[in-house]
Parts: C-alpha cells; sequence; structure tokens
C-alpha cells in the first residue's frame, strides 16, 4: 500500500554554532498547504528556502515546522526591542479597538515579530545552513515513515470497506425475482386500468410504461458501482503522492450509484443493503479526509 496519512511528526538534531537545535515537523489535515514556520534569526534570510522544500517533500496539509535551541540561550546573543514592542502594539491595540474585535492576544502577536525579538546573527553562513538543512530534511524523512505506517493502517480499512460495498452487489440479485415480479404486477394492474377506461390517454400511458421499465433495470448502476469498486482498488496501489484526491473523486461517484440504485430498489430488503452500502462510504470519506 502506498497511501500516506496527511497527520504526522518527525523529529531531528543539530549542532550550529556549537549550540544543540532542534527540529520538530508535524502535519494535520487540510486540503490545501498551510505552511507555519518557527525559527531563529539567524535563519530568517532561508525562510523561502524552508518554505520550498516543504512544498516539495511533504506537499499538503496543515504543517507546522518547528526550529528551536534546546535551553536557555545567553543574554548576548538575545534581543528585545521595547521601543519597537510599545509602538507594535500601541497601533495593534488601536486597530482592534476601532475595528471592535474582542479578545485580541495582542502581546503574543507583537513577540512574534521578528524585528521585536531577535538575535545577534543576522544570517547564516552556507556550512551551518547546510546543517540545518540536513536536519530538516531528516526531519521530513521521519514524518514521511511516520505518515506511511499510519497510512497503510488507513489502506486496510478502506480495502475491507470498498470489499464490503462489493459483496453487497450479489446479495441484490437474491431479492430481484420478488421485486420484478412486484413491479411487473403494478404494471399490469396500470395497464388493465388504462384499457378498460373509456378514454385512454395514449401519451400519459406510454409515460407510465417508461416509467416502471426505467424503475425496473438497475443493471447499469450495479456494473458501474462495482467498476468503481475496482477502480477505486487499484488506485490505492499506485505510486501517486497525492491518491487522496483520487479516491475522493471515485467515492463520488460510488455515492451516485449507490443514491440510484436506493431511488429504484421499491424494496425493503435491497434498501436495507442500500443503508449499509452508504454507511460504509460514509466511513471511507472520512477516512479520506486524512490521506495525502
Amino acid at each position: 500500500m502506498l497511501i500516506l496519512s496527511m497527520t504526522g511528526f518527525g523529529k531531528s538534531t543539530v549542532y550550529v554554532r556549537e549550540k544543540l537545535y532542534t527540529i520538530e515537523i508535524k502535519t494535520l489535515n487540510s486540503k490545501t498547504t498551510d505552511a507555519r514556520l518557527k525559527f531563529p534569526g539567524f535563519l530568517s534570510d532561508r525562510e523561502f528556502t524552508m518554505r520550498k522544500m516543504i512544498q516539495d517533500h511533504l506537499v499538503r496539509g496543515r504543517i507546522d515546522l518547528s526550529i528551536y535551541q534546546e535551553g536557555e540561550s545567553s543574554s548576548a546573543e538575545f534581543a528585545f526591542n521595547a521601543k519597537l514592542f510599545k509602538l507594535y502594539f500601541d497601533e495593534i491595540h488601536k486597530t482592534t479597538q476601532d475595528m471592535g474585535l474582542e479578545d485580541v492576544d495582542i502581546f503574543s502577536a507583537v513577540m512574534r515579530i521578528p524585528a521585536v525579538v531577535s538575535t545577534g546573527a543576522d544570517s547564516v553562513t552556507e556550512d551551518e545552513w547546510a546543517i540545518v538543512q540536513d536536519g530538516i530534511l531528516k526531519a521530513m524523512k521521519e514524518l514521511t515513515t511516520f505518515r506511511r505506517n499510519e497510512g497503510n493502517v488507513l489502506a486496510e480499512d478502506l480495502k475491507l470497506r470498498v470489499g464490503s460495498i462489493k459483496n453487497a452487489l450479489p446479495k441484490i440479485a437474491t431479492f430481484e425475482i420478488a421485486r420484478l415480479d412486484r413491479l411487473k404486477d403494478r404494471l399490469k394492474r396500470n395497464m388493465e386500468e388504462y384499457l378498460n377506461s373509456e378514454k385512454i390517454d395514449a401519451n400519459r400511458f406510454e409515460q407510465e410504461i417508461m416509467y416502471y421499465l426505467e424503475r425496473i433495470d438497475i443493471t447499469e448502476e450495479k456494473i458501474r458501482l462495482d467498476q468503481h469498486c475496482e477502480y477505486f482498488m487499484d488506485q490505492m496501489i499506485k505510486d501517486d503522492p497525492q491518491v487522496g484526491k483520487v479516491l475522493s473523486f471515485i467515492s463520488q461517484e460510488m455515492g451516485r450509484e449507490i443514491n440510484t440504485l436506493g431511488s429504484k430498489a421499491q424494496d425493503s430488503d435491497i434498501q436495507q443493503l442500500v443503508i449499509v452500502m452508504k454507511d460504509e462510504l460514509e466511513k471511507i470519506k472520512e477516512q479520506l479526509a486524512n490521506i495525502l
């Protein structure tokens, strides 16, 4: 199974400037790429490169990349610009009041502004960046392994649920003979009613026949649903980094056929099978929300 989960965690450690830095990457469900980075000031000029790495290696999802130094940093490496902090705080506070906003954590917001809190080093050398970059890649590799392991569990569950839908299709055949007999009897009674009538509306009579003929035949729906199930299974083993999108589309097509079966059934036993298939499909869609 090549399915990857959207959720994952990876961690690594590197030594930069004789200090130990921990790199952590966490991912959660998201339809788009939502990358949030937190790193020391000396890496500010590498933010674009880090975002490009995330896009290339992690594809999409809510992605939190954090790089922080173990333990307390020395006062020589830390700088707090109190004057700039007050300036930002006052301006943001005034704006929130003008807009009528409440419960805004202005303090935390201002503290995240790079110029307010900074380190002594302004940039990173190429050699230092190579060390950090290698650490990020190691954390990403660990995260991908985590995603793959979680994906294997999800894949097995999907396989069972799609199999359950597929296995329900042959059971419909056991109820179809009785179902067809009932529909034919109804059609026969309607025909006799029209034929015994003094005034026969030919167009209405033809429409009635076509309606019941269409309601009787569910062969195409069963064939298409079976094909969708097979296609779903085939796509699960494809080497596609974003197979979740393809599987979601297929599940929508499966849902259309199941709904049509339910509307055409006019049989309580078949309806029960349709309910089982709908329940399995809903669980499939829930799992697909967790797949890359």
